[in-house]
């Protein structure tokens, strides 16, 4: 969604990105959920993730929200620490017009440029970083992706790439002291991905003079199974995209995998081609080590058909 009456009826500044679009953008209702999600990678090679959500996949039905929060930590050996937090929406303050969320002592607060990722441990596992903005956000068009012509399912995401992270991780009975780099969006949806998207290919690149973003969308048999090829192309020194596609690119799979657990294929080896305003990126994907496997059996405990 990428017409000037697209950012006139969402009220959207086409030329940057304002304070209040990382402040709370759905009321709560059924189908609704907004999450404010961070991911960094340490100097030291651990990995640290963190997300906020109003609510969760099987409640966010109802009406009302059902806060949570989820913390994961890979140290440096490759062990995983994992702490799963539900707050009482009594006890959560979710602002709009600005990035304050809050749960009950852990909190997600921003201002586009600095932000503080706070949880307090909850079964040994919490965090206290800073996230440090270097790059301006990256809004691929109004940031909304609509799916049947009517628009009333909408999914909508916009990110801030490339950030300097420091801080501390709490895990295994000790607080760490962190520097690395790290990333943040938000993403704010009135229908569940699982009913109109097939599958994506998502992440970000961090170079010496530029920083990608990339988010290929392919929605599910019943739209078509249309491709949305959200990129961008982020100069570190001004901070500005130099290059931004939402509309068209050629993929092409060169090598596949097949997934031992689950034996269904993915790609391993894949080329886009963009062509936007004069300008041609082709960018090729390989893919090295499988970090994780989620499967209906180990989800939802049910057996694969």
């Amino acid at each position: 969604m990428n017409r000037p009456e697209d950012f006139k009826r969402l009220g959207l500044n086409p030329d940057v990105v304002e304070l209040w679009e990382d402040g709370r953008r759905r009321d709560p209702g059924p189908g609704l959920m907004e999450n404010w999600y961070f991911d960094s990678i340490m100097e030291d090679g651990t990995k640290a993730v963190v997300v906020f959500l109003t609510s969760s996949s099987e409640k966010r039905h109802l009406a009302e929200d059902y806060p949570n929060l989820r913390i994961q930590i890979t140290d440096p050996s490759g062990q995983h620490h994992e702490s799963f937090i539900e707050v009482p929406a009594a006890d959560c303050e979710i602002r709009k017009g600005e990035c304050h969320v809050q749960m009950g002592p852990h909190s997600f607060i921003g201002d586009l440029v600095d932000y503080r990722i706070k949880v307090e441990p909850v079964n040994g596992i919490g965090c206290d970083l800073h996230l440090q903005v270097l790059v301006k956000p990256f809004r691929p068009g109004t940031g909304y992706v609509a799916f049947g012509d009517d628009e009333a399912k909408e999914y909508t995401w916009i990110c801030f790439p490339r950030g300097r992270v420091t801080g501390s991780l709490t895990y295994a009975g000790k607080t760490h002291d962190v520097t690395g780099m790290g990333y943040h969006d938000h993403q704010f949806h009135n229908v569940d991905s699982m009913t109109t998207i097939h599958h994506w290919l998502w992440g970000r690149q961090s170079l010496d003079d530029y920083t990608v973003v990339i988010f290929d969308i392919v929605a599910n048999e019943k739209y078509g199974f249309k491709r949305v090829p959200i990129f961008g192309l982020i100069d570190n020194t001004s901070g500005e995209a130099v290059f931004q596609n939402t509309d068209h690119a050629v993929c092409s799979i060169k090598e596949m995998y097949l997934e031992p657990e689950t034996q269904k294929p993915h790609p391993k080896l894949l080329t886009y081609t963009y062509e936007h305003s004069g300008k041609k990126i082709d960018y090729t994907i390989r893919w090295k080590q499988e970090i994780e496997v989620r499967s209906s059996k180990n989800i939802f405990d049910v057996v694969d058909e």
